[in-house]
C-alpha cells in the first residue's frame, strides 16, 4: 500500500516540482559562477574598449565572451527559449565580425541589443 501511494502521489508531485524549478531557473543560472563565465562584465568591458578604439584588447575580450557564453548556454538551455539563445549567439558573432572590421558603430548597436536580450533572459 505504501509503495502504491509513493508511485501515485509523491513521485509525480516531486517530478513536477523539479521540472518547474528547472524552467524557472534561467534568471539565476545566467549569473556568473566563476571567473570564466562573466559574460555581462565582458561585454561592458568590450564596450569601453570599442569606444576607445582598442581593437587588440577588444578581440581578446570578444573571444572570452564567446567562451563564457558557451559555458552559460550549457546551464540555461533547458530554462530559456532556444530562439533567445540563438539571438545572443548571433549578436556575439556580429560583434566579433565588427571587431575584425573595426566598425565601432555596428559593434555598439549589437552591444546595446545584447543588453536588452540579456536583461530579458530567463524572465
Amino acid at each position: 500500500m505504501k509503495t502504491r501511494f509513493w508511485l501515485l502521489y509523491v513521485l509525480p508531485i516531486c517530478l513536477i516540482l523539479v521540472f518547474v524549478a528547472i524552467i524557472a531557473s534561467g534568471a539565476f543560472l545566467k549569473k556568473p559562477f566563476g571567473a570564466d563565465d562573466r559574460l555581462l562584465e565582458s561585454v561592458q568591458t568590450l564596450q569601453k574598449q570599442v569606444e576607445d578604439k582598442k581593437w587588440t584588447e577588444a578581440k581578446s575580450q570578444i573571444d572570452y565572451a564567446m567562451k563564457a557564453w558557451d559555458k552559460i548556454v550549457n546551464r540555461i538551455q533547458f530554462s530559456v527559449e532556444r530562439e533567445t539563445i540563438y539571438d545572443i549567439l548571433g549578436t556575439l558573432a556580429r560583434m566579433k565580425g565588427g571587431i575584425a572590421a573595426e566598425d565601432d558603430k555596428a559593434i555598439l548597436e549589437e552591444i546595446y541589443y545584447f543588453y536588452v536580450l540579456w536583461e530579458n533572459l530567463g524572465d
